[in-house]
């Protein structure tokens, strides 16, 4: 069998890092698109600069699958320079890579793409599926406009995927470094009254997803990716300080603070949505790390 090419944009996030490790090890050959012209090396990584319209068309051709995990990290400050990175980042570039291929007449099997659960939006409650539509707010918009641009694949004869994604547990980037550092220097803190959801999956299992829905023709469309362990921010907390600091002390901060703080990006700390993960389930698909007892010990053993 002929070895399948899949290329990821993204390349230096910790999700797109443990992608393209499982795929090499699967037996695929991986390119990567980069903004920085001293990675490139010609061979397995390409360059590419979404303002100007540059892509390196060798990273595209014979490709069979691509994963566009590429993104401004949304917990930067929501200015409105900011606001244009994230949505440039994410869906600019997702239409650089169609015309390209049109382009090139390049016909991938699967385009699969990041999105996430501010699908839902900024003030989301109650438990959503993959069928509720997007809410009204930026960050919304922008993951429906991002889910957009995944869907014009489809034009090409891709089968396409949407990941949800829910908070990501990695010690390496993200929300769980900071919340172990803290705790280990006596104080855990609580958002908001502590009550509300917080969905969550452990890296490695979302960067799974990923070969998995490469491997398995019948994964297409939105999928939330959350582990199926509900949890409350409080009990989250709480599981963590006693895997990590049991001496911490859990301090609420209310949300009138985060507001004060952070602004509207408060509404990410707070939270508030719960995400089904059924349809995710229905496929097979099986967690490495299905409990956050599981996914704590992985990351501070």
């Amino acid at each position: 069998m002929t070895m399948e090419k899949v290329l990821i944009t993204g390349a230096s996030g910790s999700l797109a890092k443990r992608v393209k490790r499982n795929l090499i090890a699967s037996g695929y050959e991986v390119v990567c698109l980069t903004t920085n012209p001293k990675k490139v090396d010609n061979v397995s990584i390409f360059y590419w600069n979404v303002s100007e319209g540059i892509i390196d068309d060798k990273a595209l051709i014979s490709c069979s699958h691509i994963v566009h995990l590429s993104g401004y990290s949304i917990v930067k400050p929501w200015t409105s320079k900011n606001r244009r990175l994230m949505y440039e980042s994410r869906i600019d570039t997702a239409n650089l890579i169609f015309e390209r291929c049109i382009a090139l007449a390049i016909h991938p099997k699967t385009f699969i793409c990041a999105s996430a659960m501010g699908y839902y939006g900024l003030d989301a409650n109650g438990l959503k599926t993959e069928n509720d539509l997007a809410a009204k707010d930026w960050i919304s918009s922008m993951c429906e406009d991002w889910e957009k641009a995944a869907n014009q694949f489809k034009s090409l004869g891709s089968r396409v995927v949407q990941m949800r994604i829910s908070l990501l547990l990695t010690k390496d980037a993200g929300f769980l470094q900071p919340t172990v550092l803290s705790m280990r220097l006596g104080v855990g803190v609580v958002f908001g009254k502590g009550n509300q959801p917080i969905e969550w999956i452990h890296i490695d299992d979302a960067a799974k997803f990923v070969s998995f829905a490469i491997q398995n023709a019948t994964i297409k469309g939105p999928y939330n990716l959350a582990s199926n362990e509900k949890l409350n921010q409080y009990q989250f907390m709480k599981l963590i300080k006693n895997k990590v600091a049991k001496y911490a002390l859990l301090i609420k901060l209310p949300q009138w603070f985060l507001t004060i703080l952070f602004g509207q990006r408060s509404n990410i700390l707070v939270g508030g949505c719960a995400l089904s993960v059924d349809k995710l389930i229905s496929t097979n698909f099986s967690f490495d790390y299905p409990t956050l007892t599981s996914a704590i010990e992985k990351e501070i053993n």
